[in-house]
């Protein structure tokens, strides 16, 4: 009798200990997956970021938290527009979490342009809406500059951001590439984007802008040739002899920048100068008018035109015409 007692207690043992194992593995079976968080001090999950610029695409690595893994630079495959996004930017949706994609397509509606001004070329729409980048990305549009209106120079167009519900936005950066006809700026949200060209041009006998701060940037390659020691020794004269005023104020100010170091590889990306050149940028508003003075290589050694040209750039600029 005894013997039968012990041979139920340890059948009911064993069914409590096997139905104990099928509960855990069920558990096992059905608790959803999570992904290990990286151990402390590794590197957040990477992900895909697709961008599509009409009809070209190309991925790009982003981290958990929006971050760019690297540089990116991505052109449609007619040229007409190209993105270029530094490394270590935060890519963020309108809810503040890591951007998904990022898409720019022809908007086939136009909306009527902004007094004063006329709309050059296509209107592009980049989505998502709510999008925002720190720092901003850069956002080229190329132009057919036989579009542009009777009289309007190249130099004077510039990209405008329009969205429904403000209208037209203002620039607050712009670059003018009148050799591939091309214009530049810099994009910190998503919305729909043009070429403007003011219906009112300055000529070249006054200001485009009545400017808080004139810089003069000069760039040269590490090896200097004569022609660039020339170039940067006019542009200095010019500076002091007629605007000592301006540069002891701080109004005007000159910059002398090395292609080879990499410290200034900053500046030389925001200028897009790559070879030996000088640029004057009009700040005014905290709105930069970026200017590449490409004629100084014709004058090389000629001392009067040279002053003159570089004297007569910056009066534009200048709320006061110099004598």
């Amino acid at each position: 009798m005894a013997l039968k007692v012990l041979d139920t207690t340890q059948k009911h043992w064993l069914a409590w200990i096997v139905l104990s194992i099928c509960l855990l593995l069920l558990a096992g079976c059905t608790a959803s997956p999570t992904t290990p968080p990286p151990p402390s001090g590794g590197e957040p999950a990477t992900y895909q970021i697709e961008i599509v610029l009409l009809s070209t695409k190309t991925e790009a690595s982003v981290d958990s938290q929006g971050k760019l893994k690297t540089s990116v630079q991505v052109t449609s495959a007619d040229g007409a527009i190209s993105l270029s996004i530094d490394a270590d930017t935060i890519l963020l949706d309108k809810d503040g979490k890591p951007l998904q994609f990022i898409q720019a397509a022809i908007d086939p509606t136009l909306p009527l342009p902004p007094e004063g001004a006329y709309i050059v070329g296509a209107v592009y729409v980049l989505r998502p809406h709510g999008a925002t980048f720190n720092p901003p990305l850069k956002l080229t549009i190329s132009y057919d500059p036989e579009e542009l209106p009777g009289g309007v120079r190249e130099s004077n167009v510039y990209i405008a951001p329009y969205d429904e519900g403000t209208g037209w936005g203002m620039w607050h950066y712009k670059r003018v590439d009148t050799e591939n006809h091309r214009v530049t700026t810099q994009v910190n949200y998503f919305a729909r984007f043009a070429i403007l060209a003011p219906r009112q041009h300055p000529t070249s006998d006054t200001p485009l802008a009545v400017a808080d701060r004139v810089e003069v940037v000069y760039f040269h390659r590490a090896q200097r040739c004569a022609g660039c020691i020339y170039a940067e020794t006019a542009t200095r004269f010019s500076l002091e002899t007629y605007f000592a005023d301006e540069l002891a104020e701080g109004k005007i100010v000159f910059k002398l920048i090395n292609l080879g170091d990499k410290a200034n590889a900053a500046i030389v990306e925001h200028y897009g100068a790559y070879t030996s050149s000088l640029f004057i940028n009009s700040i005014s508003g905290g709105i930069e008018h970026i200017e590449e003075v490409k004629e100084i290589w014709f004058l090389l050694g000629n001392d009067r035109e040279f002053v003159t040209l570089v004297k007569s750039k910056i009066d534009r600029y200048l709320s006061e015409e110099k004598p």
